[in-house]
């Protein structure tokens, strides 16, 4: 959106770990935008009721899944239009830790079920987080870069990526190059 001054004011997307009503709401007064629900974190009803309830708050829903077989569960479960996008994530649940070899999100990507996903659900963008912008992969040329994996996530059919602050420049400067090199 923008704002009154004319400054085009970024999306807020609230990444806590959202498990109950009531955070949804504080998100919302402190300005979220939209919300980041963990698939294999809450159950199927849990998850159809709270995106019902950030649709309310006219706020967005992206889902995040970090195996096929959530995605499966996904594609099976959820109604067509309860959501707004998929996040495709290198974090292992577990213990929350990151896959820094970021073959979780490709394996994901690439998958049959996620074919199946795309083919369903054709409007739905897909993001990957976890670490994109530091890990690295090989080019053509057999150089490791971010920008490397970066077009390996791309080619499989990321739309976006989640972008943490660890890799954010810190001067206004250098937002352009920033921008032009790692968004999708």
């Amino acid at each position: 959106s923008v704002g009154d001054d004319g400054v085009v004011v970024p999306p807020i997307l609230a990444s806590d770990l959202l498990l109950y009503p009531y955070q949804l709401y504080k998100m919302r007064l402190a300005g979220a935008d939209a919300v980041n629900l963990v698939v294999g974190a809450l159950a199927t009803k849990d998850l159809i009721y709270l995106t019902k309830i950030a649709k309310s708050l006219q706020m967005q829903s992206l889902l995040m899944v970090t195996s096929t077989v959530q995605l499966d569960n996904l594609l099976k479960a959820m109604p067509s239009g309860g959501y707004d996008g998929i996040i495709v994530s290198n974090r292992e649940l577990e213990d929350f830790s990151f896959d820094m070899t970021g073959q979780q999100a490709l394996n994901i990507l690439k998958s049959d079920v996620m074919k199946e996903f795309r083919d369903k659900q054709k409007e739905i963008p897909i993001l990957v987080d976890g670490r994109v912008g530091i890990i690295k992969a090989k080019d053509e040329a057999g150089n490791e870069s971010p920008d490397a994996y970066i077009q390996q996530v791309k080619e499989a059919g990321a739309t976006g990526a989640i972008v943490g602050g660890g890799i954010v420049p810190d001067t206004p400067d250098s937002w352009a190059s920033f921008l032009e090199s790692y968004l999708l």
